[in-house]
């Protein structure tokens, strides 16, 4: 497909909770990253209501910045992948780019994800593409990453190398007439797997977090496994769907 002129803007959806340490480098770092764009841009900052008053500092940070950032604070339960969902249906811009704020994710790689856009429906920051790879992770805590990734590739039937990345940016017009959940934190894998869109992988260096503390806990894990059995349902349907599906087309052809 031919994507339209990216210089219509980009929207970039972070998720915060307790991340008061890092909110200033990274905003900053988003603040020299719109030099380097060659349309606007805007900021989308969902807080679960941090205690540590993330949110208000990154208020008045992007006051000081004179960054285009809007901060969304929610009650209630709180998720990452929810985060995630509502902050793409606050988006001004149809291109969007998704990403942590803990650091682990570099902001310097946003330019280049928008330049390998091109003849793709989106591009996925690849941990575990050629020449990518993970820092400073504790060995369970890559041992996990590389089971439910395994997992994910295998069930789901899925092709690209990272599909549980929390790095990536999309068209939001692709999304139209879907629902991303954001159940169990992995928003791309609802996207790779309800819509099987044609993505790039761009290698990059996972950085451990630096300050604050890692959400993964039992109850995460327990949401991934929820949204496996949710998506593995979706192949199985798709698959036996299939057969129909073709001979249909076969049918368009003949007529």
């Amino acid at each position: 497909m031919t994507w339209p002129n990216p210089s219509g803007g980009l929207s970039i959806v972070i998720p915060t909770f307790n991340e008061r340490d890092n909110i200033d480098h990274l905003l900053h770092g988003l603040r020299t990253l719109q030099s380097r764009l060659a349309g606007p841009l805007e900021v989308i900052l969902v807080d679960d209501n941090s205690p540590d008053g993330t949110a208000l500092l990154a208020e008045r940070l992007g006051q000081q910045l004179t960054l285009d950032l809007r901060v969304l604070v929610r009650n209630g339960r709180r998720s990452l992948g929810s985060a995630i969902s509502d902050g793409l249906r606050m988006c001004r811009w149809d291109l969007v780019c998704v990403m942590d704020a803990d650091l682990s994710h570099p902001v310097a790689l946003v330019p280049r994800l928008v330049d390998s856009l091109d003849g793709v429906d989106g591009v996925v920051a690849s941990r575990y593409a050629l020449g990518g790879g993970i820092e400073s992770w504790p060995f369970n805590r890559r041992l996990v990453s590389l089971i439910a990734t395994a997992l994910a590739r295998v069930f789901l039937d899925i092709r690209y190398r990272d599909p549980l990345s929390g790095f990536f940016m999309v068209r939001r017009s692709l999304l139209h007439g879907v629902n991303i959940t954001g159940d169990g934190n992995k928003p791309l894998l609802e996207i790779l797997v309800s819509l099987q869109p044609i993505m790039k992988e761009v290698h990059y260096r996972f950085r451990n977090r630096k300050n604050g503390e890692s959400k993964l806990d039992g109850q995460s894990i327990l949401d991934f496994a929820k949204l496996m059995v949710r998506l593995r349902r979706t192949v199985f349907n798709r698959g036996t769907n299939a057969p129909e599906t073709m001979r249909h087309r076969n049918l368009d052809r003949e007529m």
